[in-house]
């Protein structure tokens, strides 16, 4: 009896034993494979390139770096890049060639976000930043798929961790991830009292941010990120004092700031700026920075100061008013107060960019900048200078020919839409056909 009693109780521990141990290991590692299974198929791995030469005939061409429109053109794509535009008689079609017809279609440079951070969190709390990590993980997947349906070829990241966003640049070069070509600029320069530091609750010691406290470490820091065996396209500068209503923030000091540019431009790097304030501007005319990213109520809402807009186009950075960031929480009629802050920008000979700050304020990738490009054209840019600010104009700033430009020798990162969006900037939202390299990596035809 006493025997069979330990039996028992040895048989009721087992039990609780699985319930309370084995059973829920087993069930953990189990969601564990499955996370790792669904990461891994939703990580937008690149497909084979396209064998052949490509001919895309019979539509619209915006050609060159102004868009000129062409009629009835033929644009012939070998080895990933644009061989030949011309006319159908001009063009002799290769043997084997694939020959698409697409008459009634537009075909142009595929677009470029100017101002994205692909692993940010869409949202704020818990679930966010879980959801951010998830993106991490799969480097970012459905946000790289939602860019090319939305014709977007090539974005600019403008904060995102050095080490991830640098990786997912050259795996996506690689053609190992599908994708938007990358250009990044890794961490953010600004100060311990600065934004993203104080205002998102980071840390000096994150490596998404750099704080030099004095001139000669910011030359170091930024030769160390443009000379690297990766290094970054861009140096990205927060020259913000905030907004004292709420919260007053500490700028870079100005012969900080002026070393980062100086150094910067020495190794052939641009360098964007984040700002708020009419002094904030001041201080970056005078460094000479190459862009202008945000257009806010506490900067020029009020109208621009005396000679401050003629300056401005005068040393020529671009602004980038990223609007659609704005828009969710900007009352009408403040965000149409701004939009009119623009158009005499554009007015006197400014050059504007297309950004859309995704996914802050809950922007989506790709859907915002093409948001964009109708706030730019509501803000009384033409729907050319709105793909201007979207294609060559952005690509200019980077310094590069791999992007912006559709033109014999570029790559083949097109867009085809059907419609006018010349006369009409919503045709962009009609995709028929995107290419990367020459591939069609989306294709909305019947």
């Amino acid at each position: 009896m006493a025997r069979t009693g330990s039996t028992r109780r040895r048989r009721r521990l087992g039990r609780w034993l699985r319930r309370l141990v084995l059973y829920p290991l087993l069930a953990l590692g189990l969601a564990g494979i499955a996370m790792a299974v669904w990461v891994e198929a939703t990580r937008f791995r690149a497909g084979e390139p396209m064998e052949g030469p490509l001919v895309l005939t019979g539509m619209t061409a915006l050609v060159g770096p102004e868009l000129e429109p062409l009629s009835g053109v033929t644009v012939l794509v070998r080895d990933g890049r644009v061989a030949d535009v011309g006319t159908r008689v001009d063009i002799q079609l290769p043997e084997g060639a694939t020959v698409l017809d697409l008459a009634g279609h537009t075909v142009m440079p595929g677009l470029i976000d100017s101002h994205v951070h692909l692993a940010a969190p869409s949202g704020s709390g818990v679930g966010a930043i879980a959801l951010s990590v998830v993106e991490w993980l799969r480097d970012a997947g459905p946000r790289r798929a939602a860019y090319l349906e939305h014709g977007v070829t090539s974005v600019r990241s403008m904060g995102d961790d050095p080490g991830w966003i640098l990786a997912l640049r050259q795996k996506v070069a690689d053609g190992e991830l599908a994708g938007p070509r990358i250009f990044a600029a890794g961490p953010v320069f600004t100060t311990p009292g600065g934004h993203p530091v104080v205002t998102l609750g980071g840390s000096t010691d994150d490596p998404g941010v750099r704080v030099p406290a004095t001139a000669d470490e910011a030359r170091s820091m930024v030769r160390e990120l443009t000379t690297a065996d990766q290094p970054v396209d861009v140096i990205k500068v927060i020259h913000d004092r905030g907004d004292p209503r709420y919260r007053s923030l500490d700028p870079i000091p100005v012969p900080v700031l002026q070393a980062i540019v100086d150094e910067a431009h020495a190794h052939g790097t641009p360098v964007v700026a984040h700002w708020g304030t009419v002094p904030d501007l001041e201080e970056l005319l005078a460094a000479g920075v190459d862009g202008l990213d945000h257009l806010e109520p506490r900067g020029v809402a009020q109208g621009w100061e005396e000679d401050l807009l003629a300056r401005v186009v005068a040393d020529g950075p671009t602004l980038a008013p990223t609007f659609a960031v704005v828009e969710p929480v900007l009352d009408p009629s403040m965000l149409g107060t701004l939009q009119g802050r623009l158009a005499e920008f554009v007015e006197a000979g400014g050059r504007a960019v297309a950004g859309s700050d995704a996914p802050m304020n809950g922007v989506e990738f790709g859907a915002g900048l093409v948001r964009e490009l109708e706030l730019l054209v509501d803000a009384g840019m033409t729907p050319r200078q709105a793909l201007v600010a979207a294609t060559s104009t952005a690509a200019d700033l980077m310094g590069t020919e791999e992007a912006g430009v559709l033109q014999e020798g570029r790559p083949a990162d097109l867009l085809v839409v059907r419609g006018d969006p010349l006369s009409d900037i919503s045709a962009v939202r009609d995709v028929a056909l995107v290419l990367r390299d020459g591939t069609p990596v989306v294709d909305n035809r019947p």
